[in-house]
């Protein structure tokens, strides 16, 4: 009898480990939440998507795939390899299309399109912007001189900014810190046409740990049809879609069988979302992911 309490015991705190490890019980808190919920008008409705690209391995890509983009303009996506500094262009397909070598910055873990040639970096550690021009025809580009602003919140440790998103419709950019603590920030003024702004930061109060509940956070976009954030969580293993009040509305898993996916993902670090509301996440080391909405077709 004592031997089974034991063995019993053992299992039980494996199964707590496992769990905790894998973050299930927040994705199970998620469903909990999510279930028989109306979806408010022009939601993304992520839990109707399907894999239908399932870890691509990006061609001449071996690590450090980090960022991801939409550019509505040219309707192609662009990434960031944040080892050997490069950024790329890929079609929604997931061919690699072009290749640009970048100097002059450390640690690229975000970017963002805010129009016509124009993208935004991040750096995590130094928590620094970067306002980009990108020539049609670059292979190199050296950003050092490139417009900056740097925001000095929670220095000191390497789970700084890690992605963001250009909301058109407000002209912000929105910012996510990784973790310890999280954070979903607004700047405005740092994107101009004139590049006269007048720069404000803001968090989003209702975006931080006890209401999202995730882990980490590694991307975010904002979707300009509803006015929802989709926010991506590596450690997680989820995409959550939030309402402008801070409340989850729908989720996307990204363990292995949901929405049809053969593997976990292993490491997501970027999302996109295009003009025909396909969702796309980059994943270390040079895996390539496209989700479609059930009965999608490009017909």
């Amino acid at each position: 009898m004592k031997r089974f309490l034991l063995l019993l015991a053992i299992l039980l705190a494996l199964a707590g480990l496992t769990l905790h490890q894998t973050q299930l019980p927040l994705y199970l808190w998620y469903q909990w939440q999510l279930a028989g919920r109306e979806l408010p008008p022009q939601a993304v409705d992520l839990g109707r998507y399907r894999v239908d690209i399932d870890a691509l391995v990006l061609e001449g890509v071996e690590d450090d795939l980090s960022a991801l983009t939409y550019n509505a303009e040219r309707d192609t996506l662009f990434a960031l390899l944040n080892g050997d500094p490069y950024l790329l262009e890929l079609s929604l397909d997931g061919e690699v299309l072009r290749r640009v070598h970048l100097t002059g910055l450390q640690d690229m873990e975000g970017l963002t399109h805010v129009g016509g040639n124009r993208y935004v970096v991040v750096e995590e550690q130094r928590q620094r912007l970067h306002l980009i021009e990108l020539p049609e025809a670059a292979t190199e580009l050296d950003l050092s001189q490139a417009p900056q602003l740097t925001v000095a919140m929670d220095e000191g440790d390497n789970k700084g900014f890690e992605g963001l998103s250009w909301d058109s419709k407000r002209q912000q950019l929105l910012v996510v810190r990784e973790r310890d603590p999280l954070r979903v920030l607004v700047i405005e003024g740092f994107v101009t046409d004139d590049g006269q702004g007048n720069i404000s930061i803001s968090e989003k109060p209702l975006f931080n740990q006890q209401t999202l509940k995730l882990s980490d956070l590694s991307s975010v976009v904002a979707d300009e049809t509803s006015g929802h954030l989709l926010l991506l969580s590596d450690e997680s293993r989820m995409v959550v879609e939030y309402d402008q009040q801070g409340v989850p509305v729908s989720m996307l898993g990204l363990r292995r069988g949901s929405h049809g996916l053969a593997r976990s993902i292993p490491q997501a670090e970027g999302l996109a979302i295009d003009s025909q509301r396909r969702v796309y996440i980059a994943s270390e080391p040079n895996l390539f992911y496209r989700f479609v909405p059930e009965g999608w077709s490009q017909d």
